[in-house]
């Protein structure tokens, strides 16, 4: 049994995809609970009282499963399908299932509390009430599954996990046998700006750390490239949410809104930008860069937890000598493509769906009852 606290039918975030996949991992013997609708594809049920629509301060769908009728029936059904295991993808999925002697499993997907402290400060009566829960979480998960070493590392020394109940998970990226083609509405887009140099950033603009990059690449980067090679460069942003940000307008910006498929636009631009300096876990978008076969700069902190080699797989660059990194990058394009290469070749030994999906099994493998038609599901 999977419990999520947000609908996974959008696989246009990180989170979300990372459920998907892990769904994917347990097929066909596999439920989710998720917030009404139930999903198509899965078999399963959603409560009906979602939190998380509300987009205001903080993400409220914290306090799904403590809505009386959503644990009432979280509990009812765990009850009626009698899973060998639970799998909660949030802290706040936990605490629904306490009592009921079926092992419960974290699918950790950052350092909730250090995120919000990020945010908040630590002193913050908010960041304290996340830390609790957070810590609640980890001790009475009997596996926590964590994104990266360095988030592995974060709880056994804020939290005092024992380190035989972290397994690293890390996430994917499915990378096509061919780097892909520009569709004809990349191809057009790139039509329009002849001769400029495509950087291209992606994320939901309703989330903080996206939100910031978009701002600082419209305040800062953009202008410091144009001051020093005029009319050289073009952003392109795609992503979800209702727009770009407040203060994210530039001249050079495109907004593409939400594409059907990201590698087709990817593939059309010259370089992927991630000067991202905020939140937690391993960035999806930065996978998908380097498996789309995209030279990379990012920031130390958007790749943080990914295994790359800085100036081999992608350029690493904080955010006072980005566009140094940028102008380097776009005038030697030769080092651009061995960046490519380079970077790809690493999504392929280490980071694709595929492997992460044989390491959940293998994790779960102890914990799963061998099923049959009828029987209950895990």
């Amino acid at each position: 049994m999977v419990v999520s606290w947000y609908t996974v039918q959008d696989e246009s975030s990180g989170g979300r995809r990372r459920i998907a996949e892990l769904l994917r991992a347990l097929a066909p013997g596999v439920r989710l609970l998720q917030p009404a609708p139930a999903h198509p594809g899965f078999p399963g049920a959603g409560f009906p009282r979602d939190f998380g629509r509300r987009k205001i301060g903080i993400n409220w769908g914290m306090f799904n499963f403590r809505w009386p009728a959503n644990r009432r029936l979280a509990r009812r059904l765990a009850a009626e399908w009698r899973p060998s295991v639970i799998v909660s993808t949030s802290i706040w999925c936990h605490a629904a299932f306490e009592g009921l002697g079926i092992p419960r499993i974290l699918d950790a997907q950052n350092v909730d509390a250090e995120t919000i402290a990020e945010r908040f400060g630590l002193r913050h009566p908010f960041t304290r009430l996340v830390a609790r829960a957070e810590r609640r979480a980890l001790a009475e998960s009997e596996l926590v599954f964590c994104c990266s070493a360095i988030d592995a590392d974060r709880f056994r020394g804020a939290y005092g996990v024992p380190a035989e109940k972290l397994l690293v998970v890390p996430n994917g990226v499915t990378i096509p046998g061919t780097p892909p083609e520009p569709s004809p509405e990349a191809l057009a887009m790139k039509a329009r700006d002849a001769g400029k140099t495509i950087l291209y950033f992606m994320g939901k603009t309703d989330y903080a750390p996206n939100a910031e990059a978009m701002r600082w690449i419209a305040s800062t980067l953009l202008p410091e490239l144009d001051r020093r090679a005029p009319g050289r460069f073009a952003c392109w942003i795609s992503g979800t949410g209702p727009g770009l940000p407040p203060g994210a307008d530039h001249p050079s910006v495109r907004w593409l809104g939400r594409v059907p498929s990201v590698p087709p636009w990817l593939a059309a631009a010259d370089i992927a930008i991630a000067p991202v300096e905020s939140g937690g876990g391993t960035r999806l978008k930065i996978l998908e860069f380097l498996g789309a076969g995209k030279a990379l700069v990012a920031t130390p902190k958007a790749a943080e937890g990914i295994d790359l080699q800085p100036g081999t797989d992608a350029v690493l660059a904080p955010l006072a000598g980005f566009a140094d990194a940028v102008l380097a990058l776009a005038a030697d394009p030769d080092r651009a493509a061995a960046l490519a290469r380079s970077g790809r070749a690493r999504m392929l030994s280490s980071y694709t769906w595929e492997s992460v999906h044989a390491r959940w099994r293998a994790a779960l493998a102890p914990y799963l009852r061998a099923t049959s038609p009828g029987s209950p599901a895990p």
